[in-house]
């Protein structure tokens, strides 16, 4: 599916894709072309009268890229992701830009928040592309990194809870929900930093397609993003901390249980030697003796107690 906008003396109004070509040719108006679930064809053939490099429309429709920015010139391709946390792990989608300085291209597989907001609010508020498709571009990344905001307080509430856990239960399900958080939060980080990057280079004066004035707006969302990834490495280390901490735990219950059995097997042995000198199937002087018995169950006693006595005063229990 192709949705076009074309804003023109101050009016924005959604027209086909076909049009908002022409119009971008034409030079008079300022066009937002989003392009969803489109084959490669498609898409090189509606833009062939842009001229776009066959390579940047390669990379448009393939989602294997991380997030960059490279220059072509008369216009910029910019790929970065969105990110949406499910239970543990994040799922990201990539949002593929081609800014020009009288159009804005964006490709994605899927419906995403932000290109579903810049839908939204365009009609309402034209000068988003009217006087630059950077402003477009700006409020796209500037949406997009809002919605790492709640993830990253999702990961700290999922950090916490996990510390109040790792000294209250046992077993390997917290150990699973460590690990899988760790992972989620790499292939967060992954996406990122390269990304905190990219905006970082839209900053800087080398691309003419990004006005001057608007790189006060981009650096702000750079911080933003650094904010995040900063905060992202701070839980990667608290996260490899609760697994280590999680470890030693389970080492020490292990070696109490161990202690535990070590000490009754301690104190059996000696019983064990009594009870098997007694239980032989020859005749002892003892079995004439008329207090036989209880002496035997006194050997037995003495020795139980003496051995646990010598336990508890060497602080082995």
């Amino acid at each position: 599916m192709t949705r076009a906008w074309v804003v023109e003396s101050g009016v924005a109004r959604e027209v086909t894709p076909e049009e908002a070509v022409r119009s971008a040719l034409s030079g008079g108006a300022r066009v937002w072309i989003d392009l969803e679930d489109e084959t490669v064809d498609s898409v090189g053939a509606l833009l062939k009268p842009l001229g776009i490099h066959p390579l940047a429309i390669e990379d448009m429709v393939s989602e294997i890229n991380r997030p960059k920015v490279d220059d072509y010139g008369d216009y910029l391709y910019v790929a970065v992701h969105s990110a949406r946390w499910d239970d543990d792990r994040p799922t990201l989608r990539e949002i593929d830009m081609i800014l020009g300085e009288r159009y804005l291209l964006t490709y994605h597989d899927g419906t995403t928040r932000s290109i579903a907001a810049a839908h939204d609010v365009l009609p309402r508020r034209p000068e988003l592309l009217a006087g630059s498709p950077a402003r477009l571009l700006h409020f796209l990344l500037d949406v997009l990194v809002d919605h790492y905001l709640p993830i990253v307080d999702r990961v700290a509430e999922q950090v916490d809870a996990l510390e109040e856990r790792l000294f209250s239960e046992e077993g390997t399900e917290i150990h699973e929900r460590i690990v899988n958080l760790k992972r989620g939060m790499s292939a967060l980080r992954r996406v990122v930093g390269p990304q905190r990057d990219t905006v970082l280079a839209l900053t800087r004066d080398e691309f003419r397609t990004v006005p001057p004035e608007m790189r006060p707006y981009l650096r702000d969302v750079y911080d933003r993003l650094a904010r995040i990834s900063d905060l992202l490495d701070s839980f990667r280390d608290e996260t490899a901390t609760l697994l280590e901490l999680h470890v030693s735990l389970v080492s020490n219950r292990m070696n109490d249980v161990i202690k535990r059995l070590t000490v009754i097997a301690t104190i059996g042995l000696p019983l064990t030697l009594v009870t098997g000198y007694y239980g032989m199937n020859f005749p002892l002087p003892e079995y004439r003796w008329r207090l036989g018995v209880p002496y035997v169950l006194a050997v037995l006693l003495v020795t139980g107690w003496g051995v646990w006595w010598y336990l508890k005063r060497r602080r082995w229990m």
